[in-house]
């Protein structure tokens, strides 16, 4: 009897790659288009580990702000927050080096003010602030402060 081969397991960073390439598949049709290949991917993947998640939440942050669809973009920064400790721990290379492109923080503090959850912009851009993002999150904090 032949041994059965075991199944070739990706890494994180493998995993991550594969995403990364389909975002950039699917956003060439459209920012509904990759919102829908972010959802997609969120919800099929039971065994996406939790730092990839974190990636994909955030560029559905983006997606889903391009699209106009706030309810699911602010859904996707809750999310992004809350994958983020992973992807620190576990892919803490990629997200260092993702840093400049980071959506989360931005967009959300836009869709958190727009609707008038000062609270939850504020404490994006004392994130933001602790990410070493820039300064212009500490005058958007002191901005917001003053809505409150």
């Amino acid at each position: 009897m032949a041994k059965r081969q075991e199944p070739k397991r990706k890494t994180p960073a493998d995993v991550l790659q594969d995403l990364r390439n389909g975002h950039q598949d699917a956003i060439g049709h459209g920012p509904v288009e990759a919102q829908r290949y972010l959802t997609k991917v969120l919800s099929a993947q039971h065994s996406l580990p939790n730092a990839v998640k974190f990636f994909a939440q955030d560029l559905l942050v983006e997606a889903a702000y391009q699209s106009g669809e706030h309810e699911a973009c602010m859904e996707a920064v809750e999310a992004a927050q809350q994958y983020m400790p992973a992807a620190r721990e576990d892919a803490e290379r990629e997200l260092q080096s993702y840093l400049p492109e980071l959506r989360f923080c931005e967009r959300g503090i836009s869709v958190f003010a727009d609707a008038n959850e000062i609270e939850k912009a504020v404490a994006l851009c004392d994130v933001a602030i602790a990410l070493g993002l820039g300064k212009s999150y500490e005058a958007k904090r002191q901005s917001l402060e003053r809505r409150l």
